[in-house]
């Protein structure tokens, strides 16, 4: 099978709201699976039942026994396969060296069958499930992760620096700093099933994580899969989260604890696409199940996230830092607690800056009784563009500006409006950031700020409109929607909606992330 290598096809940001960035991979990397080299590479076998660690490893008839010496038989800057029957495997992985351009160290299972890792019974003086220390070129394919409790437990482990890695095809399960559902966390208590870390000057890139589901953990103040410090060029897509009492996908900035330095200290250059994230959710914060945090150059499209505390956050924790360049778009959001998504710095002196919110779907967030938020929440931006969306809301309020921040160079149109009471003339702005007040029509919106001028109110017209497992695809009905959203649109390079569909059709976008064909 090819060997896949990710690499910038192209990056064009501009702050108007007819055009997008775009972020994309040269070569697709959606199937990834098995990505195992052509080249003639030496073979291990491990088997937990039959094998022994003072055989060859280089037959299924004379396999390794435990996995660590498979790894063990590879050699430094020589790609290999290292194949695990199935079964159940008490170790701690360390992995030892680096694999080749075109000819990468895979570890992978054998003929199909069920590979556990598991830490219950290890020592567990290595923490994580698997280390990887400066490494490239290497392949982590088809393994379950299990089974690890303590602070600042880790599942897969990637830290450093280096190029080409990917994770695909991998379950990564009760992972955590308790064992204890109930017991709440401090700052300190932390664990990470995925997380990649870029520590030094030179970037850890090429980042590819594919079709995995990381569910069940407990992360305490962590997420369940994390890119953090000197890390770009990256492909997180296909991958299910879900039942993490924290936040679910996270791509962070200038913490000091990466050991980054300042200048390169932020996740970079990269696309989240296509993953579902669900029951996300944190008794102690506002947990988006996808989250950029002073990251750049990212796009998030076509992910469904639903029942986290937000569905999609953009921000920057740390002051005197942006997160910028970051486009939300083609997205299915519906049955948060709070908002569909909010955007915008908290800090004092830190923004969202050249940022765009574009044809998603937002429907019916805000499920707690006692959460008084919009669809859409804004904080401290700057050239933000919020097009083409829909905004369904199980209320009146639609968007929320919030008090004590500001949005300059904000542009919001050709976005289409529900809510609960039926009736434009009571839906409701909440402006409290920009002016104080709030605007309870959207005629008043229109016409004191400027904004909206195209945009409508009406019923979207789903196919099944209903929670708690809606169909968000437009029926032919939706004549609110269909060819009606910014007119002078083009799609981004590779920007697809949510079915990977032409984003474009019938020459005019449609409102919301179903692009469809009548």
């Amino acid at each position: 099978m090819k060997n896949y290598l990710l690499a910038l096809l192209c990056l064009s940001v501009c702050a108007g709201c007819s055009k997008q960035s775009s972020l994309e991979p040269a070569s697709k990397t959606a199937s990834a699976a098995n990505h195992l080299s052509t080249l003639a590479v030496p073979n291990y076998y491990v088997n937990a039942s039959t094998g022994s660690d003072s055989n060859s490893g280089l037959s299924a008839t004379s396999a390794l026994k435990t996995i660590q010496a498979g790894l063990n038989k590879t050699t430094e800057g020589v790609g290999a396969n290292v194949y695990v029957a199935g079964g159940t495997y008490y170790e701690r992985l360390n992995w030892p060296h680096s694999g080749t351009s075109g000819a990468p160290i895979t570890l992978t299972n054998y003929n199909g069958g069920t590979v556990s890792v598991d830490g219950s019974t290890t020592n567990s003086s290595l923490i994580p499930l698997l280390n990887v220390s400066s490494k490239s070129y290497i392949r982590i394919n088809s393994l379950n992760f299990t089974n690890s409790t303590q602070v600042f437990a880790k599942g897969i482990y990637i830290a450093g620096s280096g190029t080409d890695v990917q994770v695909t095809n991998c379950k990564v399960t009760n992972v955590g700093w308790t064992n204890n559902a109930g017991d709440k966390p401090t700052s300190g208590d932390n664990a990470n099933p995925i997380d990649v870390v870029g520590t030094g000057a030179n970037s850890y890139n090429q980042i590819y994580i594919g079709n995995n589901e990381v569910y069940n953990c407990n992360t305490g103040y962590s997420e369940a899969l994390t890119l953090a410090g000197n890390v770009e060029i990256f492909l997180i897509e296909n991958n299910t989260v879900h039942d993490i009492p924290n936040i679910g996908i996270d791509m962070t900035g200038h913490y000091s604890w990466t050991g980054a330095p300042a200048a390169v200290n932020y996740v970079r250059s990269g696309n989240v696409k296509h993953n579902k994230v669900y029951n996300c959710f944190s008794q102690i914060a506002t947990a988006g199940g996808i989250y950029v945090d002073g990251g750049a150059y990212i796009n998030i499209e076509g992910n469904t996230t639903y029942g986290n505390g937000v569905g999609i956050t953009v921000g920057c924790e740390n002051n005197n830092y942006n997160a910028d360049n970051i486009n939300v778009r083609d997205n299915f959001i519906y049955n948060n607690v709070h908002s569909g998504i909010i955007i915008g710095s908290n800090q004092s002196n830190g923004k969202v800056t050249n940022s765009t919110v574009s044809n998603n779907t937002f429907f019916q967030n805000v499920s707690s009784p006692g959460s008084y938020d919009g669809e859409i929440d804004i904080q401290n931006t700057d050239h933000l563009n919020i097009i083409n969306n829909i905004v369904q809301s199980r209320s009146n309020v639609v968007v929320i500006a919030l008090a004590t921040y500001t949005s300059t160079n904000l542009t919001m149109d050709y976005n289409n409006y529900y809510t609960a009471s039926g009736t434009a003339n009571t839906i409701t702005f909440d402006w409290g950031g920009i002016n104080g007040q709030g605007y309870y029509s959207l005629a008043s919106f229109q016409s004191a700020l400027g904004l909206d001028a195209h945009s409508t109110y009406g019923l979207p017209g789903f196919t099944t409109p209903s929670l708690p497992t809606p169909d968000l695809h437009l029926t032919s009905s939706a004549t609110v929607c269909i060819n009606k959203g910014l007119p002078s649109f083009t799609a981004a390079t590779g920007e697809l909606d949510i079915d990977n569909q032409a984003r474009v059709q019938n020459s005019r976008v449609d409102i919301g992330a179903d692009e469809t064909a009548y």
